[in-house]
């Protein structure tokens, strides 16, 4: 009896124990939910303020910014281009000039997302519309003209200008760009573009169904907005006043890249609290990107994870009782048990580690193999050494193995030079070039070494047949772009270049010839398309450069734009007279500086050799 006495309390003790410590288990899951949703709500708040509306406001600003920034970019190469030039300076009478002028004029609304483009001479005072033609005749007496003379003044190379037309429902942007010098300008011209497709943009990015986006001018005037009655009204109608002062005082610094906006929050008149935020454009200083949201919205799903949370809490409590009252009576040694799971899985963790080590490793020894063959299907550098004394090459595929490759063939009077750009990165542009590489090999011989056109002509023959792609619904669409050149020992040098320039340069100045505006191997490429032949006389020593587009590719500098061809030449003539080896030197260190720790974009490759 009183055994049985004694096990009813110790029953009852453990009860009691497991009742205590199912309470401290509640309690404790409580608490840390009830925290855990105040931290959450906390940060969700702070990160929506911080990073949500502000990578929203970067967004759509990007949107806005990269259209006009294209747009003052194609009324820069309006006021740059040379026919342009011939014909204002002429006062119009150039009539070759003028044809071409006027016919970029109205490429620009036929061929690109442009409203309108003009030209206005500051020689005859002629207003030249989009469609070719004479819209009017600038006077300086006519107040409507005297945007025009404002320009001249100001001495200022570009300057956009954002307009909301009250009659049209539209917001338009102009850019406005000097031609020739700017102290002595010779025309204004530029082109135009409507913004109003961006409204179905903005509702896109709306966080939520009853934010606003505006965006808005010096004055708070709105030009553009998600809702388009708000379109031509003041910001002074939707904001109080103070708020609306804090987000005008946001500016940018002309050239700055990076700017703090202003984020903030207020009540409006019906006692909501709103989130704000005011992100100054890169592209003026003067117009800013304005974004609210009521705070009900940016932390909705906050409701969500509440019920969540109660539900799993909830669940939690029960399974713990459950677990807590099954371990303490039926399970043994819980410890030993935990250290053999933790054994398993560290076996586990181990296995797979191993594994994908394997797997590594085979992919990079074939990658590493892969670049073995292509480099021995490459000329060596001990045969260029003994064909040029004084040369250099670049050869710095963008992965282990890529698309670019160099080729050369010699013959008893000469030598058979090319340098091309496959389609692709990595192993299937490494696949390319054997295959380009291949088929030079198959068709080049002594009786058409001296037509690199016919090469030309029979590579891209040969490729589409290779590839199937004679057809024009075939699965692929891969080739290349190349340039060859013959030099023979008369001092004559034949180039033919498919999409490809060569540089020669002899010591004083510097010449470049380019190839045809078609690609090796693609559809738009004919089967019969002729290439055509460029004969040169060399004067000893000239130095002769060939490269793919990697180089000039290349994005960087302060702005991340692409090095570009006219920077590539200006650095040409600069170095010419070096010796080719200092020049390798100059162009490795500039690419390097240039690319100030940007990732290479894609193969390249140079060679540059002196034809003795």
């Amino acid at each position: 009896m009183e055994t049985k006495l004694t096990a009813i309390r110790r029953d009852q003790g453990m009860f009691k124990v497991i009742v205590f410590a199912s309470l401290i288990i509640i309690f404790s899951i409580v608490l840390v939910g009830t925290v855990v949703f105040l931290i959450t709500e906390k940060e969700a708040v702070k990160k929506v303020k911080e990073k949500d509306l502000a990578y929203i406001a970067e967004s759509i600003a990007s949107n806005v910014d990269g259209r006009i920034e294209r747009a003052v970019e194609t009324s820069l190469l309006l006021a740059q281009d040379p026919a342009m030039l011939r014909w204002v300076t002429s006062a119009e009478t150039d009539e070759q000039a003028g044809k071409d002028a006027l016919q970029k004029l109205r490429s620009m609304t036929s061929d690109f997302d442009y409203t309108n483009a003009f030209l206005v001479s500051n020689i005859t005072n002629h207003y030249w519309a989009e469609n070719g033609k004479i819209i009017g005749t600038i006077d300086k007496a006519n107040a409507g003209d005297q945007w025009f003379y404002k320009m001249l003044a100001s001495r200022s190379k570009v300057i956009v200008q954002l307009d909301y037309n009250v009659q049209r429902k539209d917001t338009f942007t102009f850019v406005n760009v000097l031609m020739g010098d700017i102290d002595k300008p010779v025309a204004v011209t530029g082109v135009g573009m409507s913004l109003k497709d961006l409204s179905n943009e903005f509702e896109s990015y709306k966080y939520g169904m009853n934010g606003n986006l505006w965006l808005i001018d010096e004055a708070g005037k709105i030009h553009l907005s998600d809702t388009v009655e708000h379109d031509g009204l003041m910001i002074d109608a939707f904001l109080p006043g103070t708020i609306k002062n804090e987000a005008m005082a946001v500016s940018r610094k002309e050239g700055e890249t990076s700017v703090l906006p202003l984020i903030t929050e207020y009540r409006n008149g019906r006692g909501e609290l709103m989130d704000l935020i005011s992100y100054p454009m890169k592209s003026s200083a003067n117009w800013k990107l304005v974004y609210q949201i009521p705070r009900s919205e940016t932390v909705s799903f906050l409701n969500t994870i509440k019920v969540n949370t109660f539900a799993a809490a909830l669940i939690s409590i029960i399974a713990i009782i459950f677990i807590f009252y099954y371990v303490s009576t039926r399970l043994a040694n819980p410890y030993k048990r935990a250290l053999q799971l933790n054994e398993e899985l560290e076996r586990k963790v181990a296995e797979r580690t191993r594994e994908l080590f394997e797997e590594r490793e085979k992919l990079v020894d074939s990658i590493d193999y892969a670049k073995r063959i292509q480099e021995a299907v490459l000329p060596p550098q001990e045969r260029l050494n003994g064909l040029w004394k004084e040369h250099f090459l670049v050869w710095d595929p963008r992965d282990t193995v890529g698309g670019d490759f160099y080729w050369l063939r010699v013959f008893e009077d000469g030598y058979l030079v090319a340098v091309g750009d496959c389609t692709g990165h990595g192993v299937p542009g490494a696949f390319m070039t054997m295959v380009s590489v291949s088929i030079l090999n198959q068709i080049t011989d002594e009786s058409n070494k001296t037509d690199p056109a016919l090469i030309l002509r029979e590579l891209n023959r040969l490729v589409k047949q290779t590839l199937q792609q004679e057809r024009e619904h075939s699965r692929t669409d891969d080739g290349l772009d190349l340039g060859i050149c013959y030099v023979g020992r008369d001092g004559r040098l034949i180039y033919a270049g498919a999409k490809n320039t060569l540089f020669i340069a002899d010591g004083q100045q510097l010449q470049s010839f380019k190839g045809d505006r078609k690609s090796i191997g693609y559809h738009k490429t004919e089967d019969d398309y002729t290439f055509t032949n460029q004969v040169v006389e060399l004067k000893r020593p000239s130095a002769v450069y060939m490269f793919t587009d990697g180089f000039i590719d290349q994005n960087g500098g302060p702005h991340n734009y692409s090095f570009g061809l006219k920077r590539f030449v200006q650095l040409l003539e600069e170095i010419i007279k070096l010796p080719l080896s200092e020049q390798e030197v100059v162009f490795r260190e500039t690419l390097a500086a240039y690319r100030n720790g940007e990732p290479q974009r894609d193969d390249i490759t140079m060679l540059a050799f002196k034809a003795e």
